[in-house]
C-alpha cells in the first residue's frame, strides 16, 4: 500500500511540475507571440495603404517617381522624396514608404509592373554610426546599407512572397530578376 502511495505523490508530484513547466513556457511564448501579432498588423495595414498601387499611375499620381533602373532581385524602384526618413527619431508613418519597389512580368509582346515591396530610406550615409530608425516590433527589421545611392534601405516585401523573409534586401522570384 505504502508503494502506491508513494507512486500516486510521485504522480501528482509530476503533473504539478508538469503544468507549472507549462505556464512558465506559456509565459515566455506569449511576449513572442504579441511581437507576431502586432508585427502582423503593422504589415497588414502597410499593404492595405498601399496596395492602390499595384497601378503604377497611381503611384505616380501620388509623388512616386522612377528612382532606379532595374535592380537584380529587387526590381524598380518608385521614390516619393517626400517621405525619406530625416532622423532616426522621426516619427514615420509606416503606411507612406519612401519607395515601392516593382518587378516585371513580360509577356504578350509587352512588359507588366507587378508590386512586389516597400522600401524606407534613411537619409545618412554610410558613416553614420547613430542609432537606426526602428520601424516595425521585432528585431527582423535590421534594412541594410548602400542600395539606396549609398543610404540605409528597408525592404518589405509586402505584395508577393519571398522565401528570403519578408525584410530581405533580395527577392529571388523571376519577375524581380533579369531574364
Amino acid at each position: 500500500m505504502s508503494t502506491a502511495r508513494t507512486h500516486e505523490v510521485g504522480r501528482r508530484a509530476y503533473l504539478k511540475a508538469l503544468g507549472v513547466g507549462a505556464l512558465s513556457v506559456g509565459a515566455f511564448a506569449a511576449p513572442a507571440a504579441a511581437h507576431r501579432g502586432a508585427l502582423q498588423r503593422e504589415l497588414a495595414s502597410v499593404r492595405a495603404a498601399t496596395s492602390k498601387y499595384a497601378d503604377v499611375r497611381k503611384a505616380i499620381a501620388d509623388g512616386y517617381a522612377l528612382g532606379s533602373p532595374f535592380v537584380p532581385g529587387m526590381g524598380y524602384h518608385y521614390v516619393n522624396h517626400g517621405y525619406i526618413i530625416e532622423n532616426h527619431d522621426d516619427e514615420v508613418d509606416v503606411t507612406k514608404p519612401a519607395a515601392l519597389v516593382y518587378g516585371k512580368n513580360e509577356g504578350k509582346g509587352k512588359e507588366e509592373l507587378i508590386l512586389g515591396a516597400v522600401e524606407y530610406l534613411f537619409d545618412e550615409g554610410p558613416d553614420y554610426t547613430g542609432p537606426l530608425p526602428d520601424l516595425f516590433h521585432g528585431d527582423g527589421d535590421d534594412g541594410m546599407w548602400g542600395f539606396a545611392a549609398g543610404h540605409w534601405g528597408l525592404h518589405a516585401w509586402i505584395h508577393v512572397n519571398n522565401s528570403a523573409g519578408t525584410f530581405a534586401p533580395f527577392n529571388s522570384r523571376p519577375q524581380f530578376n533579369e531574364k
